[in-house]
């Protein structure tokens, strides 16, 4: 009786085991917004958008806007790393950083739109131009 009993708890032990533990679908946690901390004091990020643009074929591909008030006269340098639903980088034409300038009080807009269509997340760099 004991021998039956322990071969029961062993199978169902290892049937327990078989069975593949669940992961996130998200494999990665990333901010979308990265700001350097020597830009925080002369701008603000104010708006951030995304939204996915329907192409022929079926397929879309994501878009980020974002707006940046100046609080003083400035430099900014932004680029946008694309990621696929596993986290891994997407490359794309023209990925270093973009320069612009702001004036004081200004709001200015930026857009950036992926480089492919299996990019599902994104993350926005902010720093002063090197």
């Amino acid at each position: 009786m004991k021998r039956i009993l322990f071969a029961s708890m062993l199978v169902l032990g290892l049937a327990g085991c078989a069975t593949q533990p669940e992961t996130s679908s998200s494999l990665i946690d990333r901010q979308e917004l990265k700001v350097d901390p020597e830009v925080i004091y002369t701008m603000n990020v104010t708006e951030l958008f995304e939204e996915r643009l329907a192409q022929t074929g079926g397929e879309s591909l994501l878009q980020v806007q974002f707006a940046v008030e100046a609080r003083s006269d400035a430099e900014l340098a932004w680029k946008v790393t694309w990621f696929d639903a596993s986290g891994m980088t997407v490359k794309g034409v023209g990925e270093g950083y973009r320069k612009a300038s702001l004036l004081t009080g200004q709001t200015r807009y930026f857009k950036a739109t992926a480089p492919h269509a299996r990019v599902v997340s994104y993350q926005l760099h902010l720093r002063e131009p090197k």
